[in-house]
């Protein structure tokens, strides 16, 4: 809810803050209450997914989403070397998921893979589950299914199993601990590309520091994404972030 984002913020500047982390619900929505921080000096830590009018930003901490999706798409040319048949469930408000896209989109570029279906999830499982019901009845036969987030490829994969359809193959984006238990117990979940939220909000906290002291700092500051999949899962276990 954009509105009420905006809102809490023009609440907090009445309220006289130093600063603000913002993780914008609408990366695009969210541009008047960039304005209204700017007006009253209120330096921006933007964090996890990029607001579109970045000039208004003091600094930005977050994943390279784009390898995050670049990854997984690796991963799936791997499996499939002469290319498959695909869906991908995209969240087209969160530039976060907009980036991850592409990066797969990159990585399977030209290596045979036909999109059945493109689709906004919102980023939330229940949204995801209920297009990929529709979906799963359109297409008898699907490779794989990317999700730009982990609850989308948990609502795909909760679709595919009342369909049981369990040969179509399931990938997203976090490293979530839900998603890290069904990659460790084999299931068609085969691949996260996993962020570090622990280490996006330890960069953030340094940035907020370093300009309210005035002291010297990076505009941006990426945090390293990686694929988790079945071979290396137990090194970062399922009880947790990483």
């Amino acid at each position: 809810d954009v509105a009420k984002q905006i809102n809490q913020i023009e609440d907090l500047i009445t309220q006289g803050i130093d600063a603000i982390f913002l993780n914008p619900v609408d990366w695009e929505g969210i541009r008047p209450a960039l304005v209204a921080l700017k007006n009253a000096n209120i330096p921006i830590i933007n964090f996890d997914t990029e607001v579109k009018d970045m000039e208004y930003v003091t600094a930005y901490a977050g994943s390279d989403n784009k390898n995050a999706g670049y990854v997984c798409g690796l991963d799936l040319v791997s499996r499939f070397p002469n290319g498959g048949k695909i869906v991908v469930l995209d969240s087209p408000l969160m530039n976060s998921v907009n980036d991850r896209i592409e990066g797969f989109m990159r990585a399977i570029d030209g290596k045979g893979f036909t999109i059945l279906a493109q689709q906004d999830a919102k980023g939330d499982l229940p949204t995801s589950m209920r297009i990929t019901e529709d979906i799963l009845q359109a297409h008898p036969h699907i490779d794989a299914i990317m999700g730009g987030n982990d609850p989308t490829a948990l609502g795909a994969l909760a679709a595919c199993k009342a369909a049981n359809r369990t040969s179509v193959l399931i990938y997203g984006v976090d490293g979530s601990p839900e998603a890290k238990a069904e990659i460790a117990s084999g299931s068609q979940f085969v691949g996260s590309g996993a962020q570090s939220p622990i280490s996006i909000g330890v960069e953030s906290v340094k940035l907020a520091y370093k300009v309210l002291n005035n002291e010297p700092y990076d505009e941006r500051v990426p945090v390293q994404t990686f694929l988790i999949n079945g071979d290396n899962v137990n090194e970062y276990g399922t009880d947790g972030w990483q």
